[in-house]
């Protein structure tokens, strides 16, 4: 009969370790959830960052559209600035 009851006072402590460990683990995973979050905010705000920098090098060095579309007439006719340059007399 005492092994019975010693091997019931065994069981019953095991069963407070699970306890204990199943708490342990809850607030572990709790704690690991608050930094990835933390984590996730940090990540955040350095890529808004980043974006903003890039954003800003762009505007200040490198025109949108280098070469790009005429948005008003030339002022210059340019055949005869081609006609100029090349040194061809233009047929009137």
């Amino acid at each position: 009969m005492s092994t019975t009851i010693e091997e019931v006072v065994a069981h019953r402590e095991t069963l407070l370790e699970v306890e204990h460990d199943v708490a342990r683990r809850d607030a572990e995973r709790e704690e690991l959830a608050r930094e990835i979050e933390a984590q996730h905010e940090r990540l955040h705000k350095v890529r808004a960052t980043v974006l903003e920098e890039l954003t800003k090098q762009r505007r200040v060095t490198l025109p949108r559209w280098p070469s790009g579309p005429k948005v008003h007439a030339s002022l210059v006719d340019e055949d005869e600035w081609w006609s100029k340059m090349l040194g061809k007399k233009r047929a009137a």
